[in-house]
């Protein structure tokens, strides 16, 4: 087979192979965005028509905080844990009866290397 012959063959499977391939990616992504509409569209319809908004609280939860007298990072680490758990739980009334620092289980060298080996890239 002369050399002429066999590039010829190799471009046309490389071709070939391209357009199979994207092809079939194409149909790939038209039945997962066609199976996309169908579930929403399911799901709408299943939804109850009429939505019931509930009142607001009138207040923010009440926070008692730790034993000792907050100063300066204090407050701002009370006020961050005092949102986070109103985020968490919504309109619901929340009552946050303290807030402790826990002690490290580990020492610090082995946190470190955990912290270190475990950060995303």
């Amino acid at each position: 087979m002369p050399l002429e012959e066999k590039i010829t063959t190799s471009l046309t499977i490389l071709i070939t192979g391209f357009v199979v391939v994207f092809a079939v990616l194409l149909l790939l992504i038209l039945l997962i965005s066609l199976y996309g509409k169908i579930v929403s569209s399911a799901l709408q319809k299943s939804k109850p028509k009429e939505v019931v908004e509930t009142p607001k609280p009138e207040s923010v939860p009440e926070v008692a905080v730790i034993e000792e007298t907050p100063e300066g990072d204090d407050l701002e680490i009370i006020a961050v844990i005092s949102a986070a758990v109103y985020a968490m739980y919504g309109e619901k009334t929340v009552k946050i009866k303290s807030i402790k620092k826990v002690p490290q289980s580990r020492p610090v060298w082995s946190t470190a290397g955990i912290m270190e080996n475990t950060r995303p890239f």
